[in-house]
């Protein structure tokens, strides 16, 4: 069958912006943005806020840029994940949930910035103070 119209040209716009580089240029951006945002999570889990649990999560994706792709899987403690991942959504961040504890964050080459993975970290800061306190009574 044929695919509407408006599909391929959606199709046809992500498809020119693929033609300004190269798969080669998008991973070593990838390994660069993933490193990063890895580095920054490691001292997150190191510095959490206070009251939130030490570490706040656990990274699960291999440190080995090798042996992983663009994407990092973090395990937070059991209950957590959902009240951080709808903090993350109030705050414009798109995420991916794996229930019962686990969010995937992948900083996107194509599109993504460094300042983008910088900002995710310092929200991230704010859910865990938020969706790690417990509501006064």
């Amino acid at each position: 069958s044929n695919p509407p119209i408006w599909q391929l040209a959606t199709l046809l716009g992500s498809l020119a912006v693929f033609d300004q580089t190269s798969m080669a240029a998008l991973r070593a951006k990838s390994v660069l943005l993933t490193g990063y945002l890895e580095t920054r999570l490691r001292h997150l889990a190191a510095h959490p806020p206070p009251r939130a649990p030490r570490p706040p999560f656990t990274i699960l994706t291999p440190s080995d840029p090798a042996q992983r792709g663009a994407q990092l899987s973090l395990l937070f403690h059991a209950g957590t994940m959902p009240r951080v991942a709808h903090g993350l959504m109030l705050h414009g961040v798109v995420c991916d949930e794996r229930k019962p504890d686990v969010i995937r964050i992948a900083p996107t080459p194509l599109y993504g910035s460094f300042a983008e993975v910088w900002r995710f970290v310092d929200v991230l800061r704010a859910v865990l103070a938020e969706a790690t306190t417990e509501p006064s009574a």
